[in-house]
């Protein structure tokens, strides 16, 4: 199947001998950067997508544990709305799931298709039984079963549903084999966005989300939880919809309801998830008592990324109750611990990423790397953020020239791992509290000897987490704002800030209030200096959005890098970008000026400095290309750091961050640009 081939084209370039070191591997210009570890073990992923939907599961390969079927919602268009089966191929040391090359399943009708319903499941009839998938909306329902090869379902009915309004996070089982029971989530209507924010051409950031008080002005959306069953043998509905739940608001911005049981232990009811990672339990009979998910200590818990969506699915011991997780980041695979005697709530173990074998390295959706020895071995690893707020290493095993990249560690800060999130407040509105964006920058702030970090993201401050470790074991202090007279340095959100020395001062660029790069100098440790916004040779500053009367939160976004490109004694600047950005102008700009033209490719630019270092001039701006070719990495940010990693032969190369959480990694000669003016590389 064409979509099959190119997505394995892109996700999974096999090892050509387990004889090989993984380190000789890892590193091919214009590829993802390869795992390190042991049988080049990564998260289980699924190309170039930004999230992943668990559906449902069936025992195939394995009695022990299932396949899982995996839709992926977003991404390139090769892999979105597709529904692939993952073969489940056994347990790791540490006690992580492994599966295969995932396998593309055909769903019963064609992915483009009008009209088609919102959400599905697949589910089988005890383990060795056939395989069913039940595809809803609101009105609407298709029941098929998987054909014996396991690459496609054929419809089996169709019917009509009644007594709910919008349906999401379906789930599905049976006791019989034959009377199929199902439940729904189903929202209470309410309007999130303000009516006058969306409006078709509406004036970018002229009106807020929020008003004088910082108060919300839209509704946020609960969801309560709805019963139901449909007979196999009459293929028709054999119960209408009943509230399970008290009311129907049983949890904020509901995601996914999941059936849960384990009879012995007290177990017995549903898991409702929401986009902001809450996990509630809902017991199957009607009740008042449904509370938070707990873990091993009785605490509260919460999935670790955004856009929770979960399947239930038997143990080893054939109960059903363990649960992988998914979204926007890697699955995790959560292990029923019992009930927890205090709250009456189910608990489960901290969750375990899921693999596969030869994969890529993932750093969670749009990642935003940096290329420094973190752990002071004498070798370069990678630093890098993601959406979900967090800060993770990848260690580097092998050397710099051929790198062994290990799973990535949380990076911790005042003893705990780094998750830096916005809150309430947040440009987009609320519903986006579980994304932080964060970009970071690796350097040696205070001149110490020792690697600090200094974050933004979605939050649009600028933090820093000062070193007081050192060089081998680094240790980095609680985030604290950084001021210009007193005032927290405040710009546009999303943003990596470019650091570099200059004539033996710290030198930061931000993208500031105006959407401008600009310049400041460190003072001390949290304050810094004003030293203008940066211009081109002609004076004007330069900006990165368009004209458009873009909607909310399109400023911004830039990620920022210093660098001398060209050998010649002058910093450079690299900036990554969204392909709707303008640099240097709203009128004239890449990459959009190119996008308009239908030429789209990586969201990189060069600024080349035609000043000196201490009084920066910039040439208009110039977009990166692999060997004279366009070459798209996605529609959200790239995130370029320059590197020594690989051969360096013909000068310094670069590593691409991008919303897959892949890095790309380009060889300073396969490299090449274009103007906003030109079609051809030079």
């Amino acid at each position: 199947m064409k979509r099959l081939l190119k997505s394995i084209v892109v996700c999974c370039v096999a090892l050509t001998s387990l004889l090989a070191t993984a380190s000789a591997q890892t590193l091919q210009s214009g590829k993802p950067v390869k795992s390190g570890e042991k049988e080049g073990l990564a998260p289980l992923w699924f190309g170039m997508t930004y999230s992943n939907m668990p559906r449902g599961y069936a025992y195939i390969s394995s009695q022990e544990y299932p396949d899982i079927f995996v839709w992926i919602s977003s991404g390139f268009p090769e892999v979105r709305n597709t529904l692939w089966r993952c073969p489940f191929e056994g347990v790791g040391e540490g006690g992580n799931l492994i599966y295969g090359t995932p396998v593309e399943v055909m769903m019963p009708w064609e992915a483009k298709a009008k009209g088609k319903p919102s959400t599905f499941v697949v589910w089988q009839n005890g383990k060795k039984g056939d395989v069913y998938g039940l595809w809803m909306s609101a009105k609407k329902a298709i029941i098929a079963k998987m054909h014996p090869s396991g690459d496609y379902f054929e419809s089996m009915d169709e019917f009509e549903v009644h007594g709910t309004s919008a349906v999401t996070g379906l789930e599905v089982w049976s006791t019989d084999g034959q009377i199929v029971d199902y439940v729904v989530l189903s929202g209470d209507k309410a309007k999130y966005r303000p009516a006058d924010t969306e409006e078709k051409n509406p004036v970018s950031n002229a009106v807020s989300y929020y008003d004088g008080a910082h108060i919300y002005r839209g509704e946020l959306p609960y969801a309560g939880v709805y019963r139901s069953a449909f007979d196999l043998r009459s293929k028709r509905v054999v119960e209408d919809y009943t509230l399970v739940t008290p009311d129907n608001r049983t949890i904020l911005s509901g995601s996914k309801v999941v059936r849960v049981e384990n009879k012995k232990q007290g177990l017995d009811g549903y898991i409702v998830t929401s986009s902001l990672g809450a996990m509630k339990y809902v017991p199957a009979r009607k009740s008042e008592n449904y509370d938070h998910v707990r873990n091993a200590d009785g605490k509260v818990m919460t999935h670790l990324s955004h856009g929770a969506k979960a399947i239930s699915f038997p143990s080893a011991d054939g109960v059903r109750c363990d649960m992988i997780i998914g979204g926007e980041g890697a699955l995790y695979h959560y292990r029923f611990l019992g009930m927890d005697k205090q709250s009456g709530m189910p608990k489960y173990d901290e969750p375990k990423v899921v693999l596969q074998r030869n994969g890529d390295i993932f750093s969670g959706s749009l990642t935003v790397p940096n290329v420094v020895d973190w752990d002071g071995d004498g070798v370069l690893d990678i630093v890098s953020g993601n959406s979900e707020g967090r800060l993770l290493f990848f260690k580097n095993n092998g050397t710099n020239r051929e790198p062994a990249f290990a799973l990535s560690q949380y990076i911790c800060a005042a003893g705990e791992p780094i998750c830096i999130r916005p809150g309430y407040n947040i440009v987009q509105g609320p519903l986006e509290a579980a994304w932080g964006y964060l970009c970071p920058m690796v350097v040696d702030w205070n001149k110490d000897g020792l690697l600090d970090v200094i974050v933004s993201g979605s939050k649009a401050k600028y933090e820093l987490m000062l070193n007081e470790g050192t060089t081998t074991e680094p240790k980095l202090s609680a985030p604290k704002p950084i001021y210009c007279d007193n005032l927290e340095l405040w710009g546009t959100w999303r943003v990596r800030p470019a650091i570099t020395e200059i004539d033996g001062r710290m030198a930061m660029v931000i993208m500031d209030e105006d959407n401008a790069l600009h310049l400041y100098y460190r003072v001390d440790d949290y304050n810094v200096a004003d030293a203008g916004k940066l211009t081109l040779r002609n004076g004007n500053f330069i900006t990165g959005h368009n004209q458009n009367n873009e909607r909310y939160g399109q400023k911004g976004r830039g990620k920022l890098a210093f660098v001398d490109w060209d050998d010649d004694g002058r910093l450079d600047l690299l900036v990554g970008s969204v392909k709707r950005s303008s640099y240097p102008s709203p009128e004239r700009g890449l990459p959009f000026v190119r996008f308009k033209r239908k030429n789209i490719g990586m969201q990189v630019m060069l600024l080349r400095n035609v000043g000196s270092n201490k009084k920066m001039r910039f040439e208009e701006p110039v977009q990166l290309q692999f060997r004279g070719e366009d070459f798209y990495l996605g529609a959200h940010s790239n995130a370029p750091t320059p590197c020594m990693l690989g051969d360096t032969s013909g000068g310094v190369n670069l590593l691409v961050g991008c919303e897959s959480g892949k890095f790309f990694f380009f060889e300073h000669k396969d490299i090449t640009t274009v103007s906003m003016d030109e079609e051809k590389s030079k």
